[in-house]
């Protein structure tokens, strides 16, 4: 869970002009009138902010394409190659690709990513100090494999393989992880099977007014596919977006459920740029995980916007005992600059507030 944000971080400020690329006009052998190209090739340099990695920097090359037997106006497949280090010394390398097939009858997608990564551990549980927390690092090979078919419009079905071979470093000696006593910190290989369903019918991937997302994610690690870990995991992320005019309300719900104890690395967690901005990262985590975010968002004029959001969030060792009480908050303000209005791309500017800290976060995309 921790670590699958890392994909994300590899779509930058910059890299925005691979959503530009389809706009490419050129003429196919054979046609007598210009039409679409059916692939681009595209490098771009990478910039992003992140409270996890501060600054960072470096380049993709982004390829976009159609298979012939689709058609021109068919959901673009994507295959990006991407490195950046940041100013926190981290290494980010990853090969995403998002392939569609059969004018999207088909769809295949996943990540093959090499990472050398440092994070803050707070401990586990809904009760840390606010004083504590310890630096990490982590380097890992990762492979994310996920094949779906559309069964009916907009619900599609499919199965997911996930592999991680994880190797921790650099542990505090006086902190908690270097004792051993919290699950996964020796480290150790993930490597499991699940069952995905996915329901999509927005207006817009990238900026939807109105429609629903959801995913649900059965998700299994047991030696018997290799792995270090035997557990199963229930994940369910679901949005919602209502419109009237400009003003556009969005809401997510997210919940982990797992019937044992997981490695610290799987946890649900709270934090990060897209669930409970304003908390760091796993500032918050355990076994199970419920979260709820709102956001309003609003066209100004131009090419600007502005969001408002709030967020709350609980983790529990056991999914029975989420309570009334124990719920953290979040919240916070963002300016969105459209960077393709044919595609309704934004750059995310967002200030959010958790355990009165204040966090920025400079990227591309909505949280949800």
């Amino acid at each position: 869970m921790i670590l699958f944000s890392l994909r994300i971080k590899i779509k930058t400020l910059i890299a925005f002009v691979l959503l530009y690329s389809s706009k490419y006009i050129a003429s196919e052998p054979g046609d007598t009138i210009s039409v679409k190209k059916r692939y681009t090739v595209l490098p771009a340099p990478i910039v992003f902010y992140t409270p996890e990695t501060r600054f960072g920097f470096g380049a993709t090359v982004i390829s976009t394409f159609n298979f012939k037997s689709d058609s021109l106006s068919a959901a673009r497949s994507t295959i990006s190659l991407g490195f950046a280090y940041t100013q926190n010394k981290q290494v980010l390398s990853s090969l995403p690709f998002n392939i569609f097939l059969k004018n999207r009858e088909w769809q295949l997608y996943g990540e093959i990513t090499y990472n050398k990564f440092f994070y803050n551990f707070y401990g586990v549980g809904n009760e840390q100090s606010t004083n504590f927390v310890e630096r990490y690092g982590v380097e890992f090979p990762r492979l994310r494999l996920t094949g779906l078919k559309k069964m009916l419009p907009h619900l599609y079905l499919g199965l997911r393989y996930a592999y991680d071979n994880f190797s921790l470093f650099q542990l505090d000696a006086t902190a908690q992880l270097i004792k051993g006593t919290v699950p996964g910190s020796e480290g150790g290989v993930i490597s499991g099977l699940g069952v995905v369903a996915v329901y999509d019918n927005r207006d817009n991937v990238y900026y939807p007014s109105k429609g629903m997302w959801g995913e649900l994610v059965v998700y299994h690690d047991d030696p018997k596919t290799g792995s270090s870990f035997e557990y199963t995991r229930i994940a369910l992320d679901f949005s919602k977006y209502f419109h009237y005019k400009e003003n556009i309300l969005a809401f997510n719900v997210y919940s982990l459920y797992s019937n044992t104890d997981v490695p610290f690395f799987q946890m649900g967690l709270l934090g990060g740029q897209k669930k409970m901005r304003g908390f760091y990262e796993g500032r918050y985590r355990d076994n199970n995980a419920l979260v709820f975010q709102a956001e309003y968002r609003r066209h100004l004029f131009w090419l600007l916007g502005v969001t408002l959001f709030g967020d709350v969030g609980q983790v529990a060792h056991r999914y029975n005992t989420f309570n009334s009480i124990d719920w953290r908050y979040t919240y916070g303000a963002g300016i969105r600059l459209m960077l393709d209005q044919s595609q309704k791309t934004n750059l995310r500017i967002d200030f959010a507030i958790g355990d009165g800290k204040m966090l920025p976060y400079f990227t591309i995309f909505e949280a949800f």
